[in-house]
């Protein structure tokens, strides 16, 4: 008779078998990691002085192996700022890819309506060429009611969860909408010099740029009131100010259909109110969305393009420009599908300090964008270390680009998660993640180019 433990002995002596396979593939992906490897790197990230500061965390990933390298508070929760585009990126690259619903609308005999769907390039002065509602809605051959829907569901709030509200006078809190136009800024800039050396200011949109005032005694060189597009500046305004110069405008639907009827001076549009209508009951107008408009969202870390692909993303999906319900199923079904669970995401520009995600988090979307978007496309997207965008002048202290990345800041807060190549060619994902601080954001960088610079030599 053949006992119960001799069927078991085969099976037992299989796992063991499988343990030690899979512990060997880890040692061997993990070889450059020696005991004074790992001690190098405690000294440069846990043991750091300048990160004594405030709160660091940090996660190396070997994206060749797939394996961890190593981390300190990698599963600590903070604060990412503009890392959060990473997100962004990733669930409109994975819903709309690029392709967009530029307007949402119905024909009649005597009219059109139209309802917005976030669409970001209409007028938009850094996208000439690129917009595809514009020419639409200038062939249009009768009367254009553009509607501003109001109430749950309906209309976009200007602002997101725990926005600054003081901040409508800087230059990169731009007001979110469903029928955005020229950016939603002001566009100032001075013409090239004529015969008499002379230069003029110019700008848009022209009704606004035209009606500059200038305020005697105003030390700000520009400013604004918080519900008005009443610009005033100071007296040496045109002298130390630096252009092209942008600056949020206040939206209203009567702003926004009085300039698209200035600018579409043989249309007839008007404002009006209509709900959204059933997905069955309206056309949806496609237009392209380039690759242009993911460079400038991560490169430039343009706040207005990442709360505006959250609207185009939701409007894909639910026919309507809903932030809230886009993000809940970003957290609900794709990123948990990453290993992405149990974080706290409100907008789509990382303006807000209610995002909470950890390190790890933060890697773990690098390597997805890694996988779908593909490395190559990736890395002409990212800020280059030393060579363009945020990173323009950071991490250029090697012979070669070795970093891309995505960079994110607020007060006291700075992060920095991407990918580098070593100079093996080894390539490894990798989130620093600071918050808490009240030093220069600077030596952080210093001691971030360190340590990922002693990493590029080493591993």
């Amino acid at each position: 008779m053949t006992r119960k433990s001799d069927l078991q002995l085969p099976v037992r002596f299989l796992i063991l078998i499988s343990i030690f396979f899979l512990a060997g593939t880890q040692v061997q992906s993990q070889l450059d990691l020696s005991g004074s490897t790992n001690r190098k790197l405690q000294e440069l990230t846990e043991f750091n002085k300048v990160f004594e500061g405030g709160q660091t965390g940090f996660v190396l990933y070997d994206l060749d192996y797939q394996t961890n390298l190593y981390g300190i508070n990698a599963d600590r929760r903070f604060v990412p700022a503009s890392n959060v585009k990473l997100l962004t990126f990733y669930l409109a690259n994975r819903i709309l890819s690029q392709q967009a619903p530029g307007l949402f609308y119905q024909e009649f005999n005597d009219h059109y309506e139209v309802w917005g769907t976030g669409y970001p390039l209409l007028l938009h002065p850094s996208f000439t060429g690129f917009d595809e509602v514009g020419p639409w809605l200038a062939a249009r051959e009768k009367p254009v009611v553009v509607n501003f829907p109001i109430g749950p569901g309906q209309s976009v709030s200007r602002y997101g969860p725990g926005w600054s509200w003081d901040d409508y006078n800087g230059s990169y809190v731009y007001e979110r909408s469903a029928l955005p136009f020229f950016g939603n800024r002001l566009y100032l800039d001075l013409s090239p010099v004529d015969i008499e050396g002379r230069q003029v200011l110019v700008g848009a949109p022209v009704s606004i740029a035209g009606e500059l005032r200038e305020l005697p005694g105003q030390k700000a060189r520009i400013r604004r009131s918080e519900f008005g597009n009443d610009f005033t500046v100071s007296s040496d305004f045109i002298a130390t100010s630096r252009f092209p110069m942008e600056r949020p405008l206040h939206l209203s639907d009567e702003l926004v259909t009085n300039e698209l009827s200035a600018t579409f001076s043989g249309q007839r549009i008007s404002a009006g109110q209509a709900p959204y209508p059933a997905p069955v009951a309206m056309t949806t107008l496609e237009v392209s969305l380039p690759d242009t408009v993911f460079r400038k969202l991560l490169q430039n870390s343009d706040n207005f393009l990442a709360e505006q692909l959250l609207l185009q993303s939701a409007a894909h999906r639910y026919h309507r420009p809903d932030a809230g319900a886009i993000i809940e199923y970003a957290k609900d079904t794709l990123l948990p599908a990453l290993g992405i669970e149990d974080i706290r995401w409100v907008d789509g520009s990382g303006l807000s300090r209610y995002n909470l995600l950890t390190p790890r988090q933060m890697v773990r979307i690098v390597m997805a964008l890694d996988q779908e978007v593909g490395r190559d496309r990736l890395l002409t997207l990212l800020p280059e270390g030393g060579s363009s965008g945020t990173l323009k002048s950071r991490f250029d202290n090697k012979p070669k680009p070795y970093v891309w990345a995505k960079t994110g800041s607020l007060s006291g807060v700075l992060c920095v998660s991407g990918l580098m190549q070593t100079k093996r060619g080894k390539w490894l994902a990798f989130s620093f993640m600071h918050n808490n601080f009240t030093g220069r954001s600077a030596s952080y960088y210093q001691e971030m180019e360190t340590t990922l610079g002693w990493c590029y030599e080493n591993l």
